[in-house]
């Protein structure tokens, strides 16, 4: 088991690193945190990239437009 946690925590890291560069967040520090935490830190870094984009576009702007 911890063995398979020791392989996990590279891979999580590369890919927070992949999804905060695709997102506009800081890489290097959300793949620290994916090495780090695993895949537990995923809420928070939605959550945070949802803060991103509302801070960009604003709270009255549409994200879905039909």
């Amino acid at each position: 088991m911890f063995f398979m946690l020791i392989l996990a925590a590279p891979l999580c890291g590369g890919l927070f690193y992949i999804a905060a560069l695709h997102s506009g967040l800081p890489p290097r520090r959300w793949a620290v945190l994916g090495t780090v935490f695993g895949p537990t830190i995923l809420p928070l870094f939605m959550a945070k990239r949802r803060w991103s984009l509302v801070c960009a576009r604003g709270l009255n702007d549409d994200l879905l437009q039909a």
